[in-house]
């Protein structure tokens, strides 16, 4: 029956524990959490955890720096110049923008085939080595 009672207080604990960090709690619910965090390790991890939580939130929402001055239009540039420097500097370009579909097909169809060809390999051989391992076995 205790632990019965004890799983209600945590889930009522863990439920309150993002008003109790916001400081949105009275004072009265606010020291009997305090109390209970103390007391309850599975209560303290779940606080941890949604510290851990919020503190990659609040990272995530920390202003980025803008790119360099002109860099959109040095890459632009770079990518429509002609021969291998053009098509160095964006190597994907016929992937994402379609502007060679035939070649991204084929390179799609080509690493399709060298996977399949590899787990296959790698299927039979797995397969020979356990036949060799049984009959050492027998």
């Amino acid at each position: 029956m205790t632990g019965d009672r004890d799983s209600r207080i945590c889930a009522e604990v863990q439920q309150n524990l993002p008003a109790w960090r916001r400081g949105e709690l009275g004072r009265v619910r606010r020291r009997l959490l305090a109390v209970h965090l103390r007391r309850c390790n599975d209560c303290r991890a779940e606080a941890a955890r949604q510290d851990d939580v919020s503190a990659g939130l609040a990272a995530l929402a920390a202003p980025v720096e803008p790119p360099p001055e002109g860099l959109l239009d040095d890459l632009l540039a770079a990518a429509s110049a002609p021969g291998i420097a053009g098509r160095a500097a964006v190597p994907a370009r016929g992937a994402v923008s379609g502007a060679r579909p035939a070649l991204s097909l084929a390179l799609l169809v080509a690493g399709a085939a060298v996977g399949t060809g590899a787990g296959y390999a790698g299927w039979r051989s797995a397969r020979a080595v356990g036949r060799r391992v049984r009959r050492r076995r027998a």
